[in-house]
């Protein structure tokens, strides 16, 4: 297992170093799966559990950094998205500083507004309202003469450059949205297969039913504590099925376990670059919308997130270690 999570992290580092250093750092600072799970101390497991627990409180810790520095730089560019708005509103509808400051003012006549409607309809469509009124008024088949008729004069005239120019930032949206949204079917797809992975070992019916036998058993003990009736090598007997179940619960779905954290493994590393891919999108989304540029240390927030989920996993490690000699 070791052997294969160096192989992939190095396979990651070579590919994404540029990108991801904190990923690949916490990569590479992840401990190895635990080689006999089922014989190990109460002490030796403990400080393992809280070796990882250390690592995702750091991990956490960074997540919270970014984010915070994220939100400040949408803070700080709060004024520039506003500009960059208006500047493509402008830029779409073809209107002057002076239409701009009429309609921030929200000063504007009747015959202002109707002139403004009028202009942008015309930017937009090439059609004036007085024509698009008329064509309200007209039959379904004079309608249809007329749209027909339309349609041939835009494909000889072309639009207008910046009716082209909008043309084709809304392919690259549109692109950008279709990738963004296949990126998120992959993840959310492996997220359900890590998911399944665990699952069906705490839904195993011969698990549940080995839970409950130790609660009867245990509840039974219970029942018989601090009652002198000759009951000690009855409560000797229980105490020995309490523990030779959690033995056998050990034996058996343990290595179960061990099997779905090596598959979470390089699932989770396969991940790493669709989640970086969908913050980068998500970057450049903002920016033709906002004309804000995200930094992109913040695009690590999701592929440490995967890195935590894994650490979270891998310190359930021993799960499935109910009895330890030495608590008795």
């Amino acid at each position: 297992m070791k052997t294969l999570m160096i192989f992939i992290a190095a396979m990651l580092t070579v590919i994404f170093a540029d990108a991801q250093p904190l990923t690949q750092q916490y990569l590479a600072k992840i401990p190895s799966l635990p080689k006999d799970t089922c014989n190990i101390t109460k002490s030796n497991m403990e400080a393992y559990v809280q070796k990882i627990k250390v690592l995702i409180d750091e991990i956490d810790g960074q997540i919270n950094t970014l984010n915070s520095n994220l939100d400040k730089s949408m803070e700080n560019s709060e004024e520039t998205a506003q500009q960059n708005a208006m500047k493509q509103m402008q830029q779409q509808y073809g209107l002057s500083q002076e239409q701009m400051k009429q309609m921030q003012s929200g000063k504007m006549s009747a015959a202002e507004k109707q002139a403004l409607a009028n202009q942008v309809l015309q930017q937009q469509t090439n059609m004036s309202m007085g024509e698009v009124q008329n064509l309200s008024k007209m039959s379904e088949a004079g309608k249809k003469a007329y749209m027909e008729a339309y349609g041939t004069e835009m494909m000889a005239t072309g639009q207008t450059a910046q009716n082209q120019q909008n043309a084709a930032n809304a392919k690259n949206l549109n692109q950008l949205i279709a990738e963004q949204q296949a990126l998120n079917a992959k993840i959310n797809e492996t997220s359900m297969k890590i998911s399944n992975l665990y699952s069906s070992i705490e839904n195993d019916p011969e698990l549940l039913k080995s839970y409950q036998n130790i609660e009867k058993w245990h509840n039974k003990l219970m029942s018989m504590s601090g009652v002198d009736a000759g009951q000690g090598r009855q409560m000797d007997s229980l105490g020995i099925l309490i523990t030779n179940e959690q033995i056998k619960i050990c034996n058996k779905f343990t290595p179960r376990l061990r099997s779905a954290i090596q598959q979470h493994f390089p699932l989770m590393t396969a991940s790493i670059p669709d989640a970086y891919r969908l913050a980068q999108i998500t970057a450049e989304l903002t920016k033709s919308q906002t004309g804000v540029t995200l930094p992109n240390e913040s695009f690590e927030s999701g592929t440490l997130s995967l890195v935590i989920n894994y650490l979270e996993a891998l310190s359930e490690a021993y799960k499935y270690k109910l009895y330890y000699p030495e608590d008795n």
